[in-house]
């Protein structure tokens, strides 16, 4: 997911025009679409685009952009986060990727979904 946008109702109008643009090549598909991971809390506080504001920010548009669009949502970022909303320091090097290990408790929280 690309933060870079300069304004957030730019990023989501772009984004439900994708949808739009897939059910009209595939009318029938079941759409899921979900949250954007934390950073940790390093990463967060020391990074003016990707932070947990604002992708905090971003989820509150996705999530409300799939209800009205009829797609499921799933709030993969609580499963990941810790108790502060923070991706695990341990969960990654760069503080926005992903180890394996989180990596399949991604997975297990899609599968579940």
């Amino acid at each position: 997911m690309n933060f870079g946008w300069v304004y957030s109702s730019v990023f989501i109008k772009k984004y439900g025009q994708l949808i739009d643009s897939i059910r009209q090549i595939k009318p029938n598909c079941k759409i899921i679409v979900q949250s954007i991971i934390p950073v940790t809390k390093s990463k967060s506080d020391s990074d003016e685009i990707y932070n947990n504001p604002r992708i905090e920010e971003y989820n509150e548009l996705i999530k409300k952009m799939a209800k009205e669009k009829n797609v499921q949502y799933v709030d993969v970022a609580s499963y990941l986060a810790d108790s502060s909303g923070n991706l695990p320091e341990e969960a990654s090097t760069d503080g926005v990727h992903v180890n394996k290990k989180y990596c399949l408790k991604w997975l297990e929280c899609l599968k579940q979904n």
